[in-house]
């Protein structure tokens, strides 16, 4: 009888375990090729020797891209990628933004050189990336100001080419 129980524990176990192994469709590497080749020219731009020059055009890309494999995607490894590339989407853009921010009001004597001013709109990327503010007072007003450092740029594109990276592997995992 308990030879019985045993038999039937492990023939109980192994079939919980098959069950739970039920492979997902195959990944198919051919429906992220646009992306892909998307991504690369994004990371030859972002580095680049200067990044912020980096055209709009990317962007539209990288969305259209996305927008077309989203609906295809059949395994979790095609939808954990997609994720990927939205999540590299808001951190590009997050790069343009402060990239066109890093010209608001510093051609004024009183704002401190080498500095980017924080506006509501850069408040989100301040915390996101963890960017270092410093706080100013201008003197004519009392007026505080925040600002981060004019290389706070770098911290975003370094997160935008470990996310290729990261990209890069998941494409290549078999």
């Amino acid at each position: 009888m308990r030879q019985h129980g045993l038999v039937f524990l492990l023939l109980s176990a192994l079939l919980l375990f098959t069950s739970a192994c039920v492979s997902e469709p195959g990944f198919d590497k051919g429906k992220f090729a646009e992306l892909d080749r998307i991504v690369q020219d994004m990371k030859a731009a972002v580095s680049s020797s200067n990044p912020c020059d980096v055209p709009d055009i990317l962007q539209q890309r990288l969305v259209s891209g996305i927008a077309a494999v989203k609906d295809k995607a059949n395994t979790k490894r095609e939808r954990d990628l997609i994720m990927a590339y939205s999540y590299l989407l808001t951190t590009y853009k997050d790069g343009l933004l402060l990239c066109r921010s890093r010209t608001q009001l510093s051609n004024f004597d009183f704002f401190p050189k080498g500095r980017i001013y924080v506006s509501q709109e850069l408040d989100p990327l301040v915390e996101r990336y963890d960017l270092a503010v410093e706080k100013h007072v201008y003197k004519h007003t009392g007026q505080y100001m925040r600002t981060i450092d004019g290389d706070s740029i770098r911290v975003i594109w370094e997160s935008a080419r470990t996310q290729i990276k990261n990209m890069e592997n998941m494409m290549n995992y078999n």
